[in-house]
């Protein structure tokens, strides 16, 4: 049974003007609205800057964490790494990086989240030059994902081919791929090319809509063919989960946007996918 989740920060105001930010001084408002307006399931996003602040970093925050996901009838399906994006580790240092992502693990392990999204996009895109360190620097952290049930799932702008051959070098039953909707239209891929290439590895979707080669913008309103996704995921069977990582409301009306992109993929959804 599908969920649909919202990702963490798009109910309040942003921070720094960012799109998606860990927003520290409203995580526990933000959990109240959800819980108000009968969002019932959450993805998570930690930042490198100020990382430590994040409830999620720690043991102490993480308990304090899952009290407050428990109070507000909220669970966690996934946590977007994007530390990871702001550091790539082989830009800075693989070993200190890997050591965040294990501990990172761990704790979402206690509040039993079952995904960590890593983004190799934008500051963390990859090329041939950093193909080996990405991969070394995700078996860096299997013994974490073993150990506390979890799975990475590959946010990645590489071409269809190349993520297939990109992603068989990892184990399948701890490697897969987010599928990020948006980000493909934006590229101007083919989703029939990718998910007969792919399909049987993706494991999270990250709904959103963009303009080829443009940013996000509200679903709708640019290139991401959504009938046709969903109409190919009911082909595929897919039984995972989706979070909304949508554009985010110029007005201030976040709560009310973010319901109106809810209910939008909850029609697309149907009895072979659909939300529980």
């Amino acid at each position: 049974m599908s969920k649909i989740a919202f990702i963490q920060g798009r109910l309040v105001d942003s921070v720094d003007n960012k799109i998606q930010a860990f927003p520290r001084k409203n995580w526990i408002k933000e959990f109240q609205l959800a819980s108000q307006n009968n969002l019932t399931h959450i993805e998570l996003t930690v930042d490198y800057d100020r990382i430590w602040e994040n409830p999620v970093a720690s043991t102490l925050g993480v308990e304090y964490l899952r009290k407050k996901l428990f109070e507000n009838n909220l669970r966690v399906i996934a946590c977007t790494a994007d530390f990871v994006m702001h550091r790539p580790p082989w830009k800075e240092n693989l070993t200190k990086i890997a050591d965040i992502s294990k501990k990172i693990i761990c704790h979402l392990g206690k509040i039993d989240c079952k995904f960590i999204v890593i983004p190799f996009v934008d500051n963390s895109s990859i090329n041939d030059n950093y193909e080996e360190d990405a991969v070394n620097f995700l078996l860096e952290l299997k013994e974490s994902l073993i150990e506390n049930s979890m799975q990475v799932a590959i946010e990645s702008d590489f071409k269809p081919e190349k993520l297939h051959t990109f992603i068989n070098q990892l184990p399948p039953d701890l490697y897969g791929i987010n599928y990020d909707i948006g980000n493909s239209a934006s590229l101007g891929y083919d989703i029939e090319e990718e998910f007969n290439l792919y399909f049987n590895r993706i494991n999270h979707i990250h709904v959103k809509d963009r303009e080829l080669n443009g940013t996000t913008v509200p679903l709708g309103c640019g290139n991401a063919d959504l009938n046709k996704c969903f109409t190919l995921l009911k082909k595929y069977n897919y039984q995972g989960n989706f979070s909304l990582q949508t554009a985010r409301d110029k007005s201030g009306n976040h709560v009310e946007v973010m319901l109106k992109y809810y209910n939008i993929v909850k029609e697309h959804l149907n009895e072979n996918i659909q939300e529980g």
